[in-house]
């Protein structure tokens, strides 16, 4: 049938369908995958950013502010941002949500929705955490519940929604699952290949997503896992017929992963990290996490300078930004970004007592 003739609602689902395929996109990742992290991956070509999760309830009721200087959209609750974005970003992060039950996820949902171009239901996080909220794998062993989250929020959410699984150990389990997510209505679906219990360490299970898409013909199939560098994704995708591919910790190690032409040295990468870090305030303690994770190899000057720093003055003379930070830097870091530490008090006095840019609700 030629799209021309087909009913608005189906076209719109057809074209949400397709911004999953032939894509390669940032995983969400706990602490790394905030907006500084989106923003470069974007820039060194990623197709999609998934954000960190997001716990439903931690996020409904939160005031939507924006930082007139940045541009940065927060979310806050009880003075702490709990999501950050940028309307730069809009057509490409989705928001991933974590939840137990359906009428919180879709308060959640309802509350960002403006600023995000699909959302993400966690089934696959096996952190304790989750695990005992009812949330993430613990959804996998009651798909009942897990299915009743998808349909209220592909019914009431007009945004593309797709949700994120692990495979079980019984190929048949995970294929009974996937055709009731498949039932919801959702756009895709994305499958870490490995199973609940399987560490990072443990080579992924590409060969049972072969059948996930034997099954599923019509819906876009995400491979995530053991993706590494960029030539790994078409491998992935010619192993195992997947419509894209997600990296998590490839592109921790280096976010240039998304380059056709290939990675950047790591220090060009870290540099333009805080650059994205400063120019949207983002909070310096997940700055400094996040660029320590580059350099994996604690015993390298540069891993021990930057353990060292204790806030984004330091932290920018230490990465040769020096410079930058003074002619463009310290304006835009708001006082809540910056940690206090008595022992450079003369630098945080600088940093932290300007007067925070104009940050308005919205």
């Amino acid at each position: 049938m030629a799209t021309q003739s087909m009913p608005a609602e189906d076209i719109k689902r057809t074209e949400w369908r397709d911004r999953y395929r032939n894509g390669f996109f940032l995983a969400p990742m706990v602490r790394v995958g905030t907006l500084p992290m989106r923003l470069l991956a974007q820039q060194y070509g990623a197709d999609l950013v998934w954000g960190p999760e997001i716990v439903d309830i931690s996020i409904v009721g939160s005031e939507r502010i924006v930082d007139e200087k940045t541009g940065v959209i927060s979310y806050v609750k009880n003075d702490k941002d709990i999501f950050t974005t940028h309307p730069s970003e809009k057509q490409q992060v989705v928001f991933q949500l974590g939840s137990a039950g359906p009428e919180v996820a879709l308060a959640a949902a309802k509350t960002v929705e403006q600023d995000v171009s699909g959302f993400d239901l966690n089934c696959g996080c096996p952190k304790k955490f989750s695990i005992q909220g009812g949330m993430g794998a613990a959804l996998m062993s009651d798909p009942d519940r897990l299915c009743s989250i998808l349909d209220i929020l592909v019914k009431n959410i007009d945004l593309p929604i797709t949700c994120k699984i692990r495979v079980f150990d019984d190929v048949e389990k995970t294929l009974d699952l996937v055709r009731r997510v498949a039932a919801t209505g959702v756009s895709a679906l994305t499958v870490h290949c490995r199973t609940r219990d399987m560490r990072p360490r443990e080579k992924a299970l590409w060969d049972r997503l072969k059948d996930i898409v034997n099954e599923l013909p019509d819906l876009p199939i995400i491979l995530n896992g053991d993706i590494y560098e960029y030539a790994d994704v078409q491998r992935a995708r010619d192993e195992t017929g997947a419509s894209s591919v997600m990296t998590a910790r490839g592109a921790i190690a280096n976010p240039s992963i998304f380059r056709s032409e290939g990675m950047l040295p790591t220090m060009t990468v870290a540099q333009e990290y805080l650059k994205y870090a400063v120019r949207t305030s983002n909070v310096f303690a997940n700055t400094k996490y996040t660029l320590l994770q580059m350099y994996p190899d604690t015993k390298t000057n540069q891993f021990v300078l930057l353990r060292s720093t204790r806030g984004y003055k330091g932290m920018c003379e230490v990465m040769g930004l020096a410079e930058f930070y003074e002619s463009e830097g310290a304006e835009l870091i708001h006082s809540r970004a910056e940690p206090p530490d008595t022992k450079t008090k003369r630098c945080v006095a600088e940093e932290t007592t300007k007067p925070s840019p104009k940050r308005v609700k919205a």
